[in-house]
This record gives structure tokens, sequence and C-alpha cells, in this order.
């Protein structure tokens, strides 16, 4: 059990560490960096606000790891959203078409990433 609980703690810093990456691409990266990201420009606000999202799984994340068996519904929230947002991913390229490599690049981290703490999350305990 503990080595199940340094695993989960480290992909949570591995999560602290990517969506603190995203977090600074789509919030202060400048309009050429996301042009070459293909990450379309919609009049600035939109994306930048998409930038908080990444935020936002940080700071979840980082009281997960206070304690990592207590805050289990935290990981699985986790789980839950990096699988919606690989569904959104891919199917926003099938009807609007056209991503570029940097949101499939983005899906398959998320997607692995999402898998990864679905295997090591910690189990519930038994009464």
């Amino acid at each position: 059990m503990q080595k199940n609980l340094a695993c989960i703690k480290l992909l949570l810093w591995i999560g602290i560490v990517l969506f603190f990456l995203w977090f600074l691409i789509f919030c202060f990266a400048p309009e050429s960096v996301l042009a070459a990201l293909t990450v379309v420009e919609t009049r600035g606000y939109f994306l930048r606000l998409y930038g908080v999202f990444p935020l936002s799984w940080i700071v979840l994340f980082l009281f997960a790891l206070k304690d990592v068996e207590k805050n289990r519904a935290i990981i699985n929230a986790g789980i839950i959203t990096g699988v919606f947002v690989v569904i959104s991913l891919v199917v926003s390229h099938f009807i609007l078409g056209g991503a570029g490599l940097f949101h499939w690049i983005s899906a398959a981290i998320m997607l692995i990433y999402s898998v990864l703490l679905f295997i090591f999350k910690p189990k519930a305990a038994q009464a």
C-alpha cells in the first residue's frame, strides 16, 4: 500500500507540473506561440480564461497531496475530468476539423495521465 501511495503522490506532482505548463501556455504565451501550436485565439479572452482551468486543478491536487487516502474524491474527479477533456478534444477535432499536433499530444498526455491515476488511485478503506 505504501508503494501505491508513493506512486499516486508522484503522479499528482507530475499533474501539477503539467497543468502549470498548460496554465502558462494558455494565460501568458504570446499569440505567435499560440498560433504555432495551432491554438486559435478568439479575441483573447476565452482562450486566456481556459488557462485558469489547469490552475484550479493545481490547487485541487495540492489539497489532495495533504492526505491522499482521504482525498480520493479529488483524484476521482481528476480522472473523470481528464477523460472528458480527451473526449472533447477528439470530438471537436471531428466537428471543427484541423486540430494541430499540440491538441493530439495534449489529449494523449491527458489520457495516459488519467489512466495512470485510475490504476494507482488509493483503494477505499475496508470497514
